[in-house]
Formats: C-alpha cells, sequence, structure tokens
C-alpha cells in the first residue's frame, strides 16, 4: 500500500508593497519634496531680497541724514557780510562742457542726461496746485553750492568757503575713460582752509577758486583744503557716494510770516548769486532751505555703470530715447531725500 503523498509546504506569498516601497510611492515622495524645496527656496529668497532691499534702504537713509546734518549746520553758520562780493552761489551745469575741471569723467557712452533732459528745478504743479522738491531735477551737474561759513579750525571757529557738488568720476584716479575702476556719482563737499580763504576772498566766484585741471588730488593727498577744490574736489572731499541728484530751494519770511521762494524764481533757473551790499530779495539771507538729494543703491550704481560703461546690451526697444532709458533705471532704483531747514543766522 503506498504512503500518502506528502504535501509540500510553500512559502506564504508577499502581498504587493510588503517591506518596500513601489515606484508610484516614490515619484510621489520625490515630488512631494521637490514641491517642499521648491517652497523653502523662494520663502528664503524673498527673506534674502527683504533683507537686501532693508539694508539698501538704511544705507541711503544714514548717507541723506549725514549730509542734511552737515549741510545744515554750514548753513546755519554761513557769513554774510555787507560789501560787494558774492557771499553765496548756486549754479546748475547743464552741458558737458562746463563741467571741464571739475574732475568729471564725459562721457563715452550713456550717461546723465543734459542740456534739458534733466532741467527742472521747479517742477510743474501737481494737482493740488503744489510744487514739491522731490519731484524736481537739478540738471545735469546738480546744483553746486558755495558759500561762507565759519569752520572750526585749530585757532578757533574761522570763516572759510564750503562747497558741495556732485561729480561722475571713478572711485580712485583720474577721471579718464581708461581708468578701470568703478564709475560713480557722488557728492561732495569741500571746506577751504581758512588761511586759502583769507587769501583768495569772501567772494565765492572769485576767479582763485578756479581749477585748470580736471584732475582731482588723490584722498592721501594735503591739498584737499586748496581754493581750487571749490570747483574741482579731491578725492578726499567725499561726502556720500551714489548720489546722482542734489539740489535747494531757498526762501525769505515775508512780514506776515508766510515764505517767498527766492531760488529758484522761476522754471528753469539755473543759476542764483547773492550779493552782501544788495538790497535785492534774492541776494538777501535765506531763513529756510529746502534740500534733495536723490541716492542709488549700490546695486543700482553698479547696475548704471554696467550702462553707462557699454558692458550690458543696447538700449531696450520700450524706451525712445537714452534720457528716458537712464532716468527709468535711475528711478527704479533710487530714494528721493528732503529735508527743511530753519537757518537763524543774521548778516554782520
Amino acid at each position: 500500500m503506498k504512503p500518502p503523498p506528502a504535501h509540500r509546504v510553500s512559502a506564504p506569498r508577499r502581498s504587493l508593497g510588503e517591506g518596500g516601497f513601489t515606484l508610484l510611492e516614490l515619484l510621489v515622495a520625490v515630488t512631494i519634496t521637490l514641491v517642499l524645496a521648491g517652497l523653502m527656496l523662494r520663502v528664503t529668497g524673498s527673506l534674502l531680497d527683504f533683507w537686501r532691499r532693508s539694508q539698501a534702504s538704511h544705507t541711503q537713509a544714514i548717507a541723506a541724514k549725514q549730509v542734511f546734518d552737515l549741510l545744515e549746520q554750514d548753513l546755519q553758520s554761513a557769513v554774510y557780510r555787507r560789501d560787494s562780493n558774492r557771499w553765496l552761489a548756486a549754479d546748475i551745469i547743464d552741458a558737458p562742457g562746463g563741467l571741464a575741471n571739475h574732475g568729471w569723467l564725459i562721457g563715452p557712452g550713456v550717461m546723465k542726461p543734459a542740456n534739458g533732459a534733466s532741467l527742472r528745478p521747479l517742477p510743474a504743479p501737481d494737482a493740488s496746485g503744489s510744487r514739491r522738491l522731490s519731484d524736481a531735477r537739478f540738471g545735469l551737474s546738480g546744483i553746486w553750492l558755495r558759500f561762507v561759513a565759519t569752520n572750526v579750525e585749530s585757532g578757533g571757529s574761522l570763516p572759510t568757503t564750503v562747497a558741495y557738488q556732485m561729480a561722475r568720476r571713478p572711485v580712485t584716479g583720474d577721471p579718464v575713460a581708461a581708468n578701470p575702476a568703478p564709475v560713480r556719482y557722488s557728492l561732495y563737499r569741500t571746506a577751504v582752509s581758512n588761511a586759502e580763504t583769507f587769501s583768495t576772498g569772501y567772494d565765492v566766484t572769485a576767479a582763485g577758486y578756479a581749477s585748470t585741471s580736471n584732475n582731482p588730488s588723490g584722498a592721501g593727498s594735503t591739498t584737499y583744503r586748496t581754493a581750487r577744490n571749490v570747483m574741482n574736489p579731491s578725492h578726499a572731499n567725499l561726502l556720500a557716494s551714489n548720489v546722482v541728484d542734489f539740489g535747494c530751494w531757498l526762501y525769505v519770511r515775508n512780514p506776515d510770516g508766510s515764505l517767498q521762494r527766492i531760488y529758484p524764481a522761476v522754471e528753469g533757473d539755473s543759476a542764483h548769486q547773492a550779493i552782501g551790499s544788495s538790497l535785492a530779495i534774492d541776494s538777501r539771507y535765506p531763513e529756510v532751505a529746502e534740500v534733495m538729494l536723490r541716492i542709488l543703491t549700490e546695486e543700482g550704481a553698479s547696475l548704471l555703470d554696467a550702462i553707462e560703461g557699454n558692458r550690458l546690451a543696447n538700449r531696450p526697444p520700450a524706451y525712445a530715447t537714452d534720457a528716458e532709458w537712464w532716468w527709468a533705471v535711475v528711478e527704479a532704483n533710487s530714494r528721493v531725500f528732503v529735508r527743511r531747514i530753519e537757518i537763524k543766522g543774521t548778516a554782520l
């Protein structure tokens, strides 16, 4: 008799998915991971962009405060003498040829628009009928402001000729096209030594304050307080970087207490000179000054340097002119700061 057949014991079958992941599960997991990584990158990018903008805004505000504080101090100590000298002058130079010997790099490509394209010292009234200094543009040069003030010297507070002006130049060396240093628009403050002021005179338009060379003296030079620096500031006279416009409005008070603007008097007004002995209203000692600065971010300054140095593509078709393109880039990458300064000094 045959023995019953032995029963074969087979291993239990694993259900699909036990002990591992299916291809579909892996694809889902990878997709979720990529989505989360993308969201994290976007959040991180947004935070970094916010941090950069905050830092840029903070840097611009600090620079503006430094300029306004120093200018306010100078204006408060201005020296107004009742003689035939010009104790204050404000000029807008709106043609490249007029900036020879001011330490400017002119050209060779796109640069701040001149010949009226940036000249709006007294902008048209807005819908409410008000004119706003923040809407003004002070030509190619910005305002070249000069006046006699008192500056603290080793011998005490002595009369000193002070000048504020913009210059477009490489950050080091002479303003020539072959200079490889980055090019920036910046604001300079010159305080001529009291000895130079005394020998050159108290007329800020005197020929002795002119420069006969376009090359500024170096930052390490002791000549940064000479008379020529009124026209051509030294690298050592740098006050604020990335300033692409600088201007002011000057006022006197009427008997009823209202303010009357003495500069600019009319639209397109590009020159103002105050003579101490003159009885004209525009030669009076201003009692209020409104000052404007337009300051680029460092990112914006680098972009502008690349555009002006022809290191970017040609003008985008969206802009009809280089002037329109230049101002669009500047307005997108800058802030305007305005301060009203009450001047308490009186005539000597």
